[in-house]
C-alpha cells in the first residue's frame, strides 16, 4: 500500500547523530553538514568532489566521475557520494528534495555497507552516457534504475528507458524499503521495484555522477511509511554571491541598460548627461533589489554619455561612460572579437589586457563574444567574466552567445540570468538574435540548440537575411559558438549541424562573416565567398593541429583575441596575442558598382591593370560585366596556387571596382584571373615590400 504525505518541508528539524533511532531529518538549515562522509568513487576523474551546504541545500558541484574508458564509465556510473546514517537501519522510507542543474547522474543509497556494497536509485537524463542496459543493449535514452552493488561491482534491479530521467525543477525521490521489497518513487509515483535480500540493513547517502549541480534538501528517513509527493513549488534563485561592478548592457540608439548587483538589498538608481561632472538626468528603480538593472531611455543617437550607479545612498561606480549605437549610415566602427575564455587564469586577464590596450589606442564599439563565456560548468560567471572585463564592461557592451560550456548549468539559465541581451525573436529569448549597427548587420545564433529545418531559430535566421535592416546594410556578420570547419582540434572536423542546416543558408544569402569559438585556436578561410573566423583563444587550454583544410588560409594556437576595424567597403582584421603581438592581419572588400550616369552599359566583359602596379599596400582592380551572372575574382601566385578570392557573387551587367589590401602576401609576382561562365580574362601585378 502506497502512503502518501505532503510535508511541509521547511519546518522540519535537524538532527544528524549515529546510532540514534529512526526518525532522522536533516534539512541543512545549520549551514554544515556535519555527520555526512564523502566518499569519492574509484578512479576519479575531474575530481575531487565539492560538497558544500548552500543557502540550507546540500549541493555537490565537481564533474567528477569514475574510470578514464567510457565503456567503464557507462558501466558502473559512479563519481561521488556523501553518507549517513546507522548500519541497523533495517526497514525505512528514505525521502529527499532534489534538483539536478546538470542533465547526469543523481540518486538515493540505501542499506549501505560500506562503498563497494550497497542499493541505490540512479536517475539520468544525459542519453549519450547512459550506458548499456541488462541485457547489454545500449540504452541510449535517459534511464531510471533500481541497483545494487556487491563488493563494487554493479547489478541491475529494475530499469526504465524514458524520454526524461526527472524533471527540470525539484522533484520529490523516495525509497521505501521492507524485508526484500525495494521500491522508488518520483513526486509519490512508483516507478521502479524489485525483491532483493542481499543487505537487510544500512546507512543512507545521496550520489552524484558527472553532474556540476546536483542539489539535495529536506532529507527524511522514518520507520513509518512516508512517501513524498511532489515538493511545494519552490522557485530556484540564483543567489548574488558578492558584489558586482556595473556593466554596459543592449545598447541602441535611443537606450543603453546599466546592470548591477549587491549583497543586500537597496533601490538602484543611475545619473547620466551629455556633460561630463554634469549629471543632471536620473532613472531609479522601484523597489529594493539585489539584481540591479536600468534602463536609460530616450537618449540621442551617436552620443556619449557620463553616468554614476548608486545602491541606497552609496555609490556603487566612479563617473564612467558609454556612447549610445551610431546612425545607420555611419560607415566606420570597430569591434573586438573574443571566446572561449573563461577560465581566470593569467592568460585570461593578459588577453583582456591587451583588448583594454587595442581599445585605448583606438576606440571600439562592442565586443562579440563567440561562446564559452564560462569555460567550466557556467556556474557562476563573476571571477570568470565580470572581473577580467570589468574595465572593459563598464564602457561598452560585449554581446555574448552561449557555448557548450555556457549550457551545462541549467540549460544556459545562469547565463541568461546574468546578461541582458536583445531577445527579437519569435519566442522572445535572449539565445539568439540580431542588431544593426551603422552599415552592419548582426546575427547571433545558439549551436547547441536545435537550428535544424523547420526549427524556430532555422525560420528566425530566414526572417533575419531578409529583414530591410539587413538588405540596407553593407555587412552581414552571423555569430555562434560551434565552427562548420576548424583545423585545431585532434578528431574534430567543425559541427556537422552547422556543415548541413546554416552553411547553405550562408552561402545562398550572402552572409559576409561567419564567426565562431569552440576551438581554442585562431583560423581564418574563405568558402565559396563566406569568410570564417575562429576566435576561441580567449583563455581555455590550445587545441592542437589535426586537418588542413584547403580553404583555411591561415590557422595557429595561441591565446588571443581579434580586431575588426570596418572602413566603408572594406574590413580589416587583425588577430593579437596575449603578449600584443600581431598574429594575422588581413583586409576584405567589398565590390562596388560602377555603373555610368546615362545607363550606358559595357560592350564586353572586361578586366583592367590594377592600379597602382607594382604596389606595396593596396591596389584597384576594375572590371565589367555583360550578362547577369556569376562573377569570381581570384589571386594566384607563380605556382598556380589560388592565395585569395576577392568576389564571388551573381552580377548584374555593369562596371565593378574591387579595393586588394594582401597584408599576408609576401613580394612578388601574382595573377587576378576573372571568370564567368562564358570566359576567363587575366592581369599580372606585382606586390613590393
Amino acid at each position: 500500500m502506497r502512503v502518501f504525505l505532503i510535508l511541509t518541508l521547511t519546518t522540519m528539524s535537524t538532527s544528524v547523530a549515529f546510532g540514534q533511532a529512526l526518525p532522522f531529518h536533516d534539512d541543512f538549515n545549520d549551514g554544515d553538514f556535519d555527520g555526512w562522509e564523502v566518499i569519492d568513487d574509484v578512479e576519479p576523474q575531474f575530481g575531487p568532489s565539492d560538497w558544500s551546504v548552500e543557502f540550507g541545500e546540500l549541493v555537490q558541484k565537481s564533474n567528477i566521475w569514475s574510470y578514464g574508458p567510457v565503456e567503464l564509465e557507462t558501466k558502473y556510473h559512479l563519481g561521488t557520494h556523501v553518507a549517513t546514517g546507522d548500519k541497523n537501519w533495517a526497514d525505512y522510507s528514505f525521502n529527499a528534495v532534489v534538483r539536478s542543474s546538470d542533465n547526469d547522474g543523481v540518486g538515493l543509497i540505501f542499506r549501505y555497507q560500506d562503498e563497494r556494497n550497497y542499493y541505490r536509485i540512479l536517475l539520468m537524463n544525459d542519453a549519450a552516457w547512459s550506458g548499456r542496459d541488462s541485457s547489454g543493449v545500449p540504452v541510449n535514452t535517459p534511464l531510471q534504475r533500481l541497483q545494487k552493488f556487491i563488493d563494487g561491482e554493479p547489478y541491475i534491479l529494475a530499469e526504465n528507458k524514458v524520454s526524461q530521467a526527472y524533471p527540470s525543477d525539484y522533484f520529490a525521490l523516495t525509497a521505501d524499503v521492507r524485508g526484500d521489497t525495494l521500491r522508488a518513487y518520483l513526486n509519490g509515483d512508483l516507478i521502479l521495484s524489485a525483491l532483493d535480500d542481499t543487505y537487510d540493513s544500512g546507512r543512507i547517502g545521496l550520489l552524484s555522477y558527472a553532474n556540476t549541480g546536483a542539489y539535495y534538501d529536506s532529507v527524511a528517513v522514518t520507520l513509518t511509511p512516508v512517501i513524498y509527493s511532489e515538493p511545494e513549488e519552490r522557485q530556484f534563485m540564483y543567489r548574488v554571491r558578492e558584489f558586482r561592478a556595473p556593466y554596459i548592457q543592449n545598447p541602441t540608439q535611443t537606450s543603453v541598460e546599466v546592470a548591477w548587483r549587491t549583497v543586500a538589498p537597496s533601490v538602484g538608481r543611475v545619473r547620466y548627461g551629455m556633460e561630463k561632472g554634469n549629471l543632471d538626468l536620473e532613472a531609479v528603480e522601484s523597489e529594493q533589489v539585489q539584481k540591479h538593472h536600468v534602463r536609460l531611455d530616450g537618449l540621442q543617437v551617436s552620443t556619449r554619455y557620463f553616468y554614476e550607479v548608486y545602491s541606497g545612498s552609496d555609490q556603487s561606480s566612479d563617473e564612467e561612460n558609454f556612447k549610445t549605437a551610431p546612425r545607420h549610415d555611419q560607415k566606420q566602427f570597430s569591434f573586438l572579437v573574443l571566446g572561449d575564455s573563461g577560465v581566470d587564469t593569467p592568460t585570461q586577464w593578459r588577453v583582456g589586457e591587451q583588448m583594454r590596450a587595442s581599445m585605448n589606442e583606438r576606440e571600439v564599439d562592442f565586443v562579440v563574444h563567440v561562446g564559452d563565456v564560462h569555460q567550466g560548468a557556467g556556474d557562476y560567471y563573476d571571477d570568470i567574466y565580470f572581473k577580467p572585463y570589468r574595465e572593459i564592461i563598464k564602457n561598452i557592451n560585449i554581446f555574448t552567445s552561449l557555448g557548450n560550456h555556457d549550457v551545462i548549468t541549467d540549460n544556459g539559465n545562469v547565463y541568461l540570468d546574468d546578461f541582458y541581451l536583445p531577445h527579437n525573436n519569435p519566442d522572445s529569448t535572449e539565445r539568439y538574435y540580431s542588431f544593426r549597427w551603422a552599415n552592419a548587420y548582426f546575427i547571433a545564433l545558439d549551436t547547441n540548440g536545435d537550428f535544424s529545418p523547420g526549427s524556430a531559430q532555422h525560420d528566425f535566421l530566414l526572417e533575419a537575411l531578409t529583414d530591410s535592416l539587413r538588405r540596407s546594410a553593407t555587412w552581414t556578420f552571423v555569430y555562434a559558438h560551434h565552427p562548420p570547419f576548424t583545423e585545431f582540434w585532434t578528431n574534430y572536423y567543425g559541427d556537422e549541424r552547422v556543415q548541413n542546416h546554416l552553411v547553405p543558408i550562408y552561402e545562398e544569402y550572402d552572409v559576409d562573416m561567419v564567426m565562431n569559438g569552440h576551438t581554442h585556436s585562431y583560423e581564418r578561410g574563405e568558402k565559396e565567398h563566406v569568410h570564417y573566423l575562429v576566435s576561441g583563444g580567449g583563455g581555455g587550454g590550445l587545441d592542437d593541429f589535426f586537418v588542413d583544410y584547403d580553404h583555411i588560409t591561415f590557422s595557429d594556437g595561441v591565446h588571443h583575441f581579434t580586431r575588426i576595424d570596418v572602413d566603408d567597403d572594406q574590413l580589416t582584421v587583425t588577430a593579437t596575442d596575449q603578449h600584443g603581438q600581431q598574429v594575422d592581419q588581413f583586409v576584405i572588400n567589398k565590390y562596388a558598382s560602377l555603373d555610368s550616369e546615362d545607363g550606358d552599359l559595357p560592350k564586353g566583359m572586361g578586366l583592367d591593370q590594377n592600379f597602382p602596379n607594382p604596389f606595396a599596400d593596396s591596389t584597384t582592380i576594375r572590371y565589367s560585366v555583360v550578362d547577369p551572372e556569376r562573377v569570381i575574382l581570384d589571386v594566384y601566385d607563380t605556382l598556380g596556387r589560388k592565395v585569395s578570392t576577392l568576389v564571388n557573387r551573381n552580377h548584374a551587367p555593369g562596371r565593378y571596382i574591387v579595393t586588394y589590401s594582401p597584408m599576408h602576401l609576401a613580394s612578388g609576382q601574382y595573377t587576378f584571373r576573372l571568370t564567368t561562365g562564358s570566359a576567363t580574362l587575366t592581369r599580372p601585378f606585382t606586390i613590393v615590400r
